[in-house]
């Protein structure tokens, strides 16, 4: 009986275990069915597609205090109007600066909406990038240009004339207001020059050089240029300009033309005069380079990969040129054009073109504003220091007119970079849809914050990516299938300007090696004519006298070809390329890693950003 009951007892705790096993695996299975139920939902959540915004919120949409803290810092950064006092602005701007960053770091921003939060960092970058001038390229005691050409520009503003000229040109002859303003911008050529002698304390001789041998810029022309040859130089182009002038005003011009470029002359003997003295360094330092990518650039690479991500750009432009000298074998090569006639034509053709080519009427890839100006070259004479010279006689609405080299300049014969060879080969990248078309449509964007930005990366990458993009669609170069030789040639120079410039603003070489360098490493290939002397200066003075560091065009591209393979993952057979090049216009000029938020919603190098390391702990490493 006992064992009876024991038995009994041990049936009923079975069937009490396996009811809780079944109640347990019944449960299970609830859950287990709830969860397969809730999936779709959960699986669609997290797969949504991120919709980038239609517009770019206005000013209305922003904090007003983020709005005139914009407003103020972008006032101190301006040089002003007329002649300005460069020592009194950069006091100026050391004692406002520390004052707007306390303001800028104060702001919660942790409730913003994304978009204010991008323009967060866009003003950070823009203080970043001034306190930089200020300690860094120091501008005013370390560059002679700066008074040279400042000088120089002074006058040439009141001229049509530079390589865009543009639609804001004076009419030809000349009204007594308009030769007054020339005759002064001349005489004010001293106010510029005695600051110059003042607050030049850390020369640098190397910029001291380009300041004697390349005065008032733009393309370094051999033989005349040099300032011990301003007189002659500025003497020929008042007795052509006189020729323009009202009668009451003619015979100022040669003059006063004179007198300042006695007084530029006077500034180059001083110079000379003086280089051995000049102590400055003409290097930055790696830790600086680093800093400005991160802090001004907003880039998510160091110098270290991009110097890694050019010498895989090389072997790959070197490696396509070769496949289309290769498919082009049995064809002649092209040559440049033997007249600005011959070229102008060219260059016409492909400006209607390419631009029906992109819209409606070709491949359909880029939005065409109404804004937008029509393209014209137009020939001009060449007249050191000012370059590019016309002398309009009348307005044309609605065009933007680029001046070319005479037959004569060097550049009409000989330029690696293939202008004059096909215009297309950077037609595209100059012009319509590249820097000019950048010009007209930017300053447009609602945001107060974009418009007045301009990030070199974004603006650079946007031009080269347009470049190749012709390649890739197979555009109909006007001279032919061996045009497609330049495009490569222009991507072996920029991945070049990486490999040599860097270690130039490192001091690891010095500016011959380095020039020496890029001759080197762009040899003649194909219809490309190799660098010459004189491109090798145009590469390296920019990129010396501060203010930017070498094209990050290579760079930019990059970002712009991985921000298209995100949101190609995004959206797979949905993706279309005019939407998305339209998207990349659309949010402003701004650092590509914040255009990567707009476009995919993907704020994962952004926050790269967010912890910043100041300028002078940098500094105080030197």
């Amino acid at each position: 009986m006992k064992k009876r009951k024991l038995f009994v007892k041990k049936v009923k705790i079975h069937r009490s275990c396996s009811i809780l096993v079944r109640i347990q695996s019944l449960t299970a299975l609830v859950i287990i069915m709830a969860v397969f139920v809730c999936m779709p939902i959960l699986s669609k959540e997290k797969t949504q597609v991120w919709a980038p915004a239609e517009k770019v919120p206005g000013p209305e949409q922003h904090p007003a205090e983020l709005i005139k803290l914009g407003e103020d810092l972008r006032a101190i950064r301006s040089w002003g109007s007329g002649i300005p006092d460069f020592a009194a602005i950069v006091k100026k701007q050391k004692e406002e600066l520390p004052k707007l960053r306390a303001r800028l770091d104060s702001l919660d921003i942790s409730e913003w909406s994304y978009h204010n939060k991008i323009d967060y960092l866009i003003l950070r970058t823009e203080m970043d990038s001034l306190e930089f001038d200020i300690y860094v390229w120091r501008r005013t005691i370390r560059n002679p240009t700066l008074y040279v050409n400042s000088a120089i520009r002074n006058v040439s503003q009141h001229l049509a004339s530079g390589r865009r000229m543009g639609e804001r040109y004076p009419v030809f002859p000349l009204n007594k207001e308009q030769a007054e303003a020339i005759l002064q911008a001349l005489a004010d050529t001293e106010k510029y020059l005695a600051q110059g002698r003042k607050n030049l304390t850390e020369i640098v001789p190397e910029l001291a050089d380009v300041a004697l041998r390349n005065p008032g810029g733009g393309y370094y022309s051999p033989g005349n240029h040099l300032i011990k040859d301003i007189e002659n130089n500025l003497k020929k182009w008042a007795e052509i300009t006189a020729e323009y002038f009202p009668p009451s005003e003619t015979e100022k011009l040669v003059p006063a033309a004179l007198k300042a470029a006695k007084q530029l002359r006077e500034f180059g003997e001083w110079l000379e005069q003086n280089r051995d003295k000049m102590m400055g360094r003409y290097y930055i330092g790696k830790d600086a380079v680093d800093w400005y990518l991160r802090h001004v650039m907003l880039l998510p690479f160091n110098s270290d990969q991009i110097m890694a991500m050019a010498e895989i750009e090389r072997g790959r432009a070197l490696a396509y040129i070769q496949y289309e000298l290769h498919k082009n074998r049995y064809l002649p090569v092209i040559r440049p054009a033997k007249t600005a006639k011959d070229y102008i034509a060219w260059d016409d053709e492909t400006a209607l073109l390419l631009r029906r080519w992109y819209t409606e009427n070709g491949e359909n890839i880029l939005t065409d504003p109404e804004y937008q100006p029509l393209i014209r070259s137009k020939e001009a004479i060449w007249l050191n220091p000012f370059g590019f010279i016309a002398f309009p006689n009348e307005k044309v609405p609605g065009v933007h007119f680029i001046l070319v080299v005479p037959d004569d300049h060097w550049r009409a014969k000989y330029s690696n970079m293939g202008f004059r060879t096909d215009p297309a080969a950077l037609h595209g990248h100059e012009y319509w849809p590249g820097h000019t078309f950048q010009s007209y449509h930017h300053p447009r964007t609602a945001c107060p914050i974009r418009a007045g930005h301009r990030d070199g990366a974004h603006s650079e990458g946007w031009c080269f990516y347009n470049e190749e993009l012709l390649a890739a669609l197979d555009f109909p170069f006007i001279r032919g299938a061996r045009a497609r030789e330049l495009v490569y040639i222009n991507m072996l120079q920029r991945s070049n300007r990486m490999l040599q410039l860097f270690p130039f603003l490192f001091g690891e070489i010095s500016a011959e090696e380095c020039r020496l360098r890029i001759l080197a490493h762009l040899p003649p290939l194909g219809s490309g004519l190799g660098a010459s002397l004189e491109e090798s200066y145009d590469e390296i003075e920019g990129f010396l006298q501060g203010g930017s560091l070498p094209h990050l065009c290579m760079v930019g591209k990059h970002q712009i070809y991985r921000i298209l393979a995100d949101r190609k993952m995004q959206l797979m057979e949905k993706f279309d390329l005019k939407d998305f090049h339209d998207q990349i216009m659309r949010y402003g000029q701004i650092p590509l890693s914040l255009v990567r938020w707009e476009i995919l919603g993907d704020d994962s190098e952004a926050s790269m950003f967010w912890n910043a390391t100041r300028l002078s702990s940098i500094l105080k490493k030197e």
